[in-house]
């Protein structure tokens, strides 16, 4: 019995150290993953765990832009699981047609003004052909076997063609009713939803084949990258972001509580392209690339955080173009009673 309670006390001990390490152990981080072989479009879970000896201001975990064009983000969460562990778990999609590895990640420690990374170790994963080892090689035609030819086919046929062909002429009168009886009644055509996510992604994707050259060019492309972000909140939050300067369009949004994520890499943005439109500042055409994947990573987290209320804007503009119609029907019907 004394021996069972000190191996029961012992595992405590060791799961306590495992979930809970103590404040003084060096930092560390680890990696797992759930599979080991993989086909294409196969989605899987990757998890990344940090020690840590201290607080810090932000930690900062990888995104798909560490990834590469072989993996790609599904989901991610993120744990607090004590003060000295914190966790991120990821789903990611496969995209493979050979073993690969999923490349060493970086996670980004802040303490003021003093930035620490950390690497993971780089993961193996097998490539899983869908083919059988039997299937690889192509196999012998087989003879073309000749079969005696029937005349029910082609009766049943002309049967279902003539059929087709009365219905659709049947069809087709009903549409000319159809149509002229709307060309003698006015019609009400309602104004589309403008989605802001869907507008901002066409802006930023039309910039994706800017001719950069000169520094008029640079200066289109930030300025024209820096409005995108600011229609999109003007559009959403109504803010009047396109006559605000970068500094007033960043206090209104601390003020409105916009997710912490989106004012980041707004003013990663904003400030760039202000210093390429008013310092004369030259950028690279990797800066200008790796400006464009800040408007994209903005894209990712505005499609999580303003999701719902988006929905309510569209739910609200159908039940405004509603209202709309049956105002614009009903002085139709007013005025032909009139006219009557």
């Amino acid at each position: 019995m004394a021996i069972k309670r000190f191996v029961n006390g012992f595992s405590i001990v060791c799961l306590l150290l495992v979930f809970f390490p103590l404040s003084g152990q060096t930092q560390n981080l680890k990696e797992f993953s759930t599979v080991d072989s993989l086909q294409v479009g196969d989605t899987f879970d990757f998890s990344i765990t940090l020690d840590k000896n201290q607080e810090y201001d932000k930690i900062t975990f990888p995104d798909s832009s560490h990834l590469g064009g072989t993996f790609e983000i599904r989901s991610r969460k993120q744990f607090k699981l004590s003060e000295y562990k914190d966790s991120v778990y990821y789903e990611l999609q496969f995209f493979g047609t050979v073993d690969t590895l999923i490349p060493k990640l970086p996670v980004q420690l802040v303490k003021e003004q003093d930035t620490t990374t950390l690497y993971t170790k780089p993961v193996p994963v097998g490539f899983s052909s869908i083919l059988a080892g039997n299937d690889e090689s192509l196999r012998p035609l087989k003879p073309i076997f000749e079969f005696a030819r029937a005349w029910w086919p082609y009766l049943l046929g002309f049967l279902i063609l003539a059929i087709t062909s009365y219905y659709a002429y049947q069809y087709y009168l009903q549409w000319q009713e159809q149509q002229l009886e709307e060309k003698e009644r006015p019609t009400f055509t309602p104004t589309p939803f403008q989605n802001p996510l869907k507008e901002f992604r066409k802006s930023i994707q039309q910039l994706e084949n800017a001719k950069l050259s000169t520094q008029e060019d640079y200066k289109a492309f930030y300025s024209d990258l820096g409005d995108a972000i600011r229609q999109y909140y003007e559009s959403l939050y109504n803010l009047p972001a396109l006559e605000s300067t970068s500094g007033e369009l960043l206090t209104m949004l601390r003020n409105g509580s916009i997710d912490q994520d989106l004012i980041d890499d707004t003013r990663a943005v904003l400030q760039e392209a202000d210093m390429v439109k008013f310092a004369k500042f030259n950028p690279t055409p990797k800066q200008a690339e790796r400006a464009l994947q800040k408007a994209y990573n903005f894209l990712d987290r505005a499609q999580q955080i303003d999701g719902p209320r988006i929905d309510h804007l569209r739910r609200k503009h159908q039940a405004k173009m509603e209202a709309q119609r049956e105002e614009f029907y009903e002085e139709h019907e007013n005025s032909e009673k009139v006219n009557a």
